[in-house]
């Protein structure tokens, strides 16, 4: 049966080769002719060119489809969760959710969050007197419990670049990518700088929480809702220029795979409005832990990087410049599983 097998395949291959060797052959014996006339080549040697190009192209696409096979398994590989994760693990309403990790961290954060609130209104309190504008006292308490928050899965990112970071009296434009519900504990608990949110409504509305947020004076915005988006316009650079730092999402919303999508220009113009500079932020081996198709942790995260890349000051520059590096730094920063699929023009 081997022997049926090899003798058609041996055929098949000695085919294309001596195909390409035709074809080859037939180049050099014209190759003068190419070089001494602007005379269209004959038919026969065209048909021969069409030839090795269609192989070549056979080659390439047998190795494209490889390289697409290999990539697609070091993707899974990359987000495949710990063996541990699938106890307890249940589906509702299309969603993951990991029972004795998810009550671990639900209830830890809350617990923590209760103990602190009385100090945050404390804080709000002196804040509104003598710090009404920054409101640094509600920052560090909204930091500290997402340190809490962190503590309670278990995991304490990696910070590198710190020294990319501007002095802590400067005010500027976080962009850091947006793969996770996790972002922003991660961000908040890693980044020693005091800074302000652009984030859903909803967040904003969790009491104790979302409350404590409020307070610190972090921006809500309604995506579907034009009104909405205007003004947070306004509320962000008001922000910028009162001396706050702001993280900004400029994907818009969470990834669906963990990679990189497409940056809108929003935040760009804001930073740029505001005359302050852009500090593009890579959060690395994060999505796996609580993907967006998940309500909960499914485990506890490892191995999380968060990457500060180089500012860089808007002033005089083209918009679409300054995004395409923000863009380039922060895909860059990122593992092979989570880069790009796509560029931007």
């Amino acid at each position: 049966s081997s022997f049926y097998f090899f003798v058609p395949m041996s055929f098949k291959m000695g085919f294309k080769f001596m195909l390409l060797a035709l074809s080859l052959g037939s180049a050099l014996e014209s190759s003068e002719a190419f070089h001494s006339s602007s005379l269209p080549a004959p038919p026969r040697s065209r048909q021969l060119s069409m030839c090795k190009q269609a192989i070549t192209r056979n080659f390439r696409g047998d190795a494209g489809l490889l390289h697409l096979k290999a990539t697609a398994t070091a993707f899974e590989e990359a987000n495949k969760l710990p063996m541990y994760s699938k106890f307890g693990q249940v589906k509702v309403k299309g969603k993951s959710l990991s029972l004795p990790i998810g009550l671990m961290f639900m209830l830890g954060s809350f617990a923590w969050a209760c103990f602190l609130f009385p100090i945050v209104l404390l804080a709000y309190a002196y804040s509104l007197v003598f710090d009404k504008l920054r409101r640094r006292a509600v920052d560090f308490f909204v930091a500290l419990w997402a340190k809490g928050a962190m503590t309670c899965l278990l995991y304490w990112p990696k910070l590198e670049g710190k020294e990319n970071l501007l002095p802590t009296n400067e005010a500027c434009m976080y962009i850091p990518n947006h793969c996770s519900y996790l972002d922003i504990f991660t961000l908040s608990g890693s980044i020693p700088r005091n800074f302000k949110y652009v984030s859903k409504q909803e967040i904003l509305s969790i009491p104790i929480i979302g409350w404590a947020m409020q307070m610190a004076g972090h921006i809500g915005i309604k995506r579907m809702d034009r009104k909405s988006q205007l003004q947070t316009f306004k509320e962000t650079v008001d922000l910028l220029q009162n001396g706050n730092s702001v993280v900004t999402f400029a994907e818009g919303t969470r990834s669906r795979n963990g990679r990189l999508q497409e940056m809108k220009m929003g935040p760009i113009k804001m930073a740029k409005k505001a005359g302050v500079k852009i500090v593009p932020v890579s959060i690395c081996n994060l999505y796996k832990w609580m993907p967006g198709s998940a309500a909960t942790p499914l485990a506890f995260p490892r191995n999380v990087q968060v990457k500060v890349h180089p500012a860089i000051d808007p002033k005089d520059k083209d918009e679409k410049e300054i995004l395409r590096y923000v863009f380039d730094s922060v895909n860059e920063g990122l593992p092979a599983h989570q880069k790009t699929e796509n560029s931007i023009g």
